[in-house]
């Protein structure tokens, strides 16, 4: 059962999330089920440092991610846009996208509609896709 809440980014320990292990991107999950009296949202917030990339992928789900800090580029299917603070990105279902940070550090917020991160899955570029 969902009831209002509040979450503090610092309550939220850091975790990685890189197939390939070759970034240190990290994120911090502030509203998921398995943690908070929440449901039908998911959000987070990324860090990229300088370099770091989130690799190519896709979910079943929509999401968006709107940039708090740093600069850097986004590939959505098969275009390319700059990454600035107060950019807000949707990402439809399926298709595929990457994150990278140029340099300095990159913070995003990112939303899914689900009950708990654990339900998003991450398909790598390679999967099955529309693109």
């Amino acid at each position: 059962m969902s009831k209002a809440t509040r979450v503090n980014i610092a309550d939220s320990p850091p975790h990685l999330w890189d197939p390939r292990a070759e970034t240190l991107v990290t994120y911090r999950t502030l509203l998921s089920r398995d943690a908070t009296p929440s449901h039908g949202l998911v959000q987070g917030i990324a860090t990229l440092h300088a370099g770091d990339v989130e690799y190519a992928h896709w979910h079943d789900v929509p999401e968006t991610v709107h940039v708090l800090e740093g600069h850097g580029h986004a590939r959505l299917g098969g275009e390319v846009m700059e990454m600035r603070p107060g950019d807000t990105f949707f990402v439809p279902p399926r298709c595929i996208h990457e994150w990278r940070n140029g340099e300095g550090v990159m913070r995003f917020l990112y939303t899914f509609p689900a009950d708990s991160f654990e339900d998003i899955a991450y398909h790598l570029e390679n999967d099955d896709t529309d693109g």
